[in-house]
């Protein structure tokens, strides 16, 4: 019997030994094209050239987790046509087969898209791209679920078997990891800016309460004996002076709530009083914008700071009015919470809701949709407020609908340190979401900051 060499050998065992080997190249790949970037924007990108390329794959997407909506959403897809794909938004239920891998927190191996009842061709018909195979990984770091990554496609039109999800595992593992540095790197740097800004804005935010202190002094002997029958282009000036030192006031407030730590003072609050008097100092600009306040509760009374609540609510309720300003309901409302321990105030209008880039920023300091009209404190310096009651915030925003803002606060004592990031902390939570952010989020032309 002749002696085999090696090429002789079965060739199973070299299809194996070739199998392996460029299993590693293609991790090896993954690794270089993802270690380099520290910018999310430009790590996505990698992140699917690099999967898609170790799975030699027609196309690959991520979809990023949005805790806040307890939805995905299409970050970056990779592959022929793809248009339309930038601001699908899935839920994260059984519903879609990302929606059911980030759920299950389990991967899926689909030979045949359209033989699981959990695809939705929707998107297929959207883009033109025709799915005939896919493997769908969730991306996890650190106990963390970031989303999941899809992979479509074999480019030898061979449909992905159980043997491809090993390698699939490996890739998302990779991604995962560059996605959570991108993203604590992003949180470090906005922390540091955040307290270099933070130093100068409180320093200056105190001498001008200072000089506003004064300000107001004046005005309020100018109103004691300004007489009615003055003429009326001096009332209209007047007018027009008052409110903005009363814009002015606001905006120290902000600055100064949103630039210092500190622990609330929980005092007894009745929640129906609280509603109702934000009802009445918000009604007549509200009446004047076409626009009925609703207030209602059915708790009773709570413990909480009332002044800083009583802010967080003026803040919300007053940006409600302004996303319905053609016309429109704002409800305010105290309800029971989720436990006996706690519960909710929520802020519903039915104006037109908020874009989804701006939703992810809302509670950024400084970000405004308003333009000049806004300060861009308003919705951190409530989110603050909040996390310092032991509580969160969620947002609920649909187009053409309206939008919903949910305080979840405990009654009493709150088993939580405050949280004390003001300008020297991390970056707003966009994906606690209690996101935040806010927390569930959708489109409209709706304002918020």
């Amino acid at each position: 019997m002749p002696t085999k060499s090696r090429r002789d050998k079965p060739e199973g065992t070299d299809v194996a030994g070739t199998g392996r080997r460029g299993a590693l190249e293609a991790l090896e790949q993954v690794s270089q094209m993802v270690a380099g970037d520290l910018e999310l924007d430009e790590v996505l990108p990698s992140a699917m050239r690099a999967a898609a390329l170790a799975m030699d794959a027609e196309a690959c997407s991520i979809l990023l987790n949005d805790a806040a909506a307890d939805a995905l959403r299409f970050h970056f897809a990779e592959g022929p046509q793809t248009a339309g794909l930038e601001s699908a938004c899935l839920p994260i239920n059984d519903e879609s087969l990302a929606g059911w891998v980030a759920g299950h927190g389990e991967p899926l191996v689909v030979p045949d898209a359209y033989a699981d009842r959990r695809f939705n061709p929707s998107y297929d018909a959207q883009t033109g791209f025709r799915t005939r195979s896919l493997v769908c990984v969730p991306l996890v770091a650190r106990g963390k679920l970031l989303g999941v990554i899809q992979i479509l496609n074999r480019h030898d039109g061979r449909p992905f078997g159980e043997d491809d999800l090993e390698l699939a595992h490996a890739v998302a593992s990779l991604v995962a990891v560059a996605i959570l540095n991108a993203e604590e790197h992003e949180a470090r740097l906005q922390a540091e800016r955040l307290a270099t800004v933070g130093q100068t804005v409180a320093g200056t935010a105190h001498c001008i309460k200072n000089i506003l202190a004064g300000l107001q002094a004046g005005a309020y002997i100018i109103n004691e004996n300004l007489a009615p029958d003055a003429d009326e282009q001096v009332l209209y000036g007047w007018g027009v002076v008052k409110s903005n030192m009363g814009f002015l006031s606001n905006i120290i407030l902000d600055m100064l709530n949103y630039s210092r730590p500190r622990k609330p003072l929980l005092q007894p609050c009745d929640t129906g009083s609280l509603c109702g008097d934000i009802a009445r100092l918000l009604g007549e600009q509200a009446a004047a914008k076409g626009v009925e306040i609703i207030a209602a509760s059915e708790v009773g009374e709570v413990r909480m700071d009332e002044t800083a609540i009583r802010r967080c609510l003026l803040n919300l309720v007053g940006n409600a009015i302004d996303a319905c300003a053609g016309g429109g309901t704002v409800r305010l409302e105290a309800a029971r919470g989720e436990s006996d321990g706690d519960f909710i105030l929520r802020v519903e209008d039915n104006g037109g809701g908020i874009e989804p880039e701006a939703l992810e920023k809302i509670f950024d300091p400084f970000f405004s949709t308003k333009g000049g009209k806004g300060t861009g404190l308003g919705l951190p310096v409530t989110k603050k407020i909040v996390e310092e009651h032991g509580g969160r915030i969620r947002v609920n925003s649909t187009p053409g609908a309206g939008t919903v803002f949910t305080l979840l606060l405990p009654m009493g004592t709150p088993d939580k340190k405050p949280n004390e990031h003001g300008f020297g902390g991390g970056a707003a939570d966009r994906h606690s979401k209690g996101a935040g952010a806010a927390d569930e989020k959708s489109t409209g032309r709706g304002r918020r900051t």
